[in-house]
């Protein structure tokens, strides 16, 4: 049997190990630690949020980083909240739509969230950042990592008439929601933030073994020719996810289901 062949058999059987009611304890994915996310962050950041918080491995490292930081962790699976709970200062084990925080912070104010690798996980991830919005005060900051499924390793495998989910990355078998730069943009605008800036995180040598030829604005594939209009453009062919830093913006209402149905009746 062939190596591709091999490795095609192994993602078929991904939903198998990946999916249902109790996914199982992995520290290579729950206690990933998101090292580069502290560099996001130059002063003490007071009282943080980190929604799916994992086994706390980023938490630990801002604490480590700032001590005297105080991480509260948001985290549904068990296995992995019984092991924040070791590192960070107090974790709610339940997932973020029936989340209590209010209960849990009373008067003191969060000064940071992280929603790191979460929201392409949620079914409702706008309504999710609807309620977030509502525990924060107006210039709270957000950072958050989302999968851009515009990258270039993406994108060829599409063209070739491949979706092949895996057990992370892009394609993780249990996202549910995927995101362009602009429609992540859009994601956080609609919900009440203000979005500072969008950081690429670029891994070039994953990319550059798929082009096959290049010249001014354009890369080709073996599946695909593909143009782009400027540097930032080619970034975003790179780019496998983005930092969005937000601010949470002097709170917006957000018509329900039917107040948009009666909108679009009138």
């Amino acid at each position: 049997m062939s190596a591709a062949v091999g490795a095609r058999g192994i993602m078929q059987g991904v939903w198998k190990t990946h999916l249902g009611s109790e996914v199982a304890f992995d520290p290579r994915y729950h206690d990933n630690a998101r090292v580069e996310i502290a560099s996001f962050v130059s002063e003490p950041p007071g009282l943080v949020l980190d929604v799916g918080c994992g086994a706390g491995a980023t938490g630990r490292v801002l604490k480590q980083k700032f001590p005297g930081t105080r991480v509260i962790g948001i985290e549904s699976n068990l296995q992995a909240a019984a092991s924040a709970r070791a590192v960070l200062d107090e974790v709610i084990d339940e997932p973020i739509e029936t989340a209590r925080v209010p209960d849990r912070i009373h008067d003191q104010g969060i000064d940071l969230v992280l929603l790191l690798d979460v929201l392409e996980h949620l079914y409702d991830p706008w309504h999710c950042l609807v309620k977030v919005r509502s525990w924060l005060r107006v210039g709270t900051r957000v950072l958050a990592s989302v999968p851009n499924v515009r990258n270039l390793v993406t994108l060829d495998g599409l063209a070739a008439g491949r979706w092949e989910y895996s057990s992370n990355g892009v394609l993780d078998i249990t996202h549910l929601r995927f995101f362009t730069k602009t429609s992540l943009r859009e994601l956080f605008e609609q919900t009440g933030y203000d979005v500072l800036d969008q950081v690429p995180i670029l891994r070039p040598e994953s990319v550059d073994r798929y082009i096959l030829a290049r010249r001014p604005g354009r890369l080709t594939t073996r599946n695909l020719s593909i143009s782009y209009r400027d540097r930032e453009d080619l970034e975003d062919l790179y780019a496998f996810q983005y930092v969005v830093d937000a601010r949470a913006r002097e709170h917006a209402h957000v018509p329900s289901g039917d107040e948009q149905e009666e909108s679009v009746r009138q």
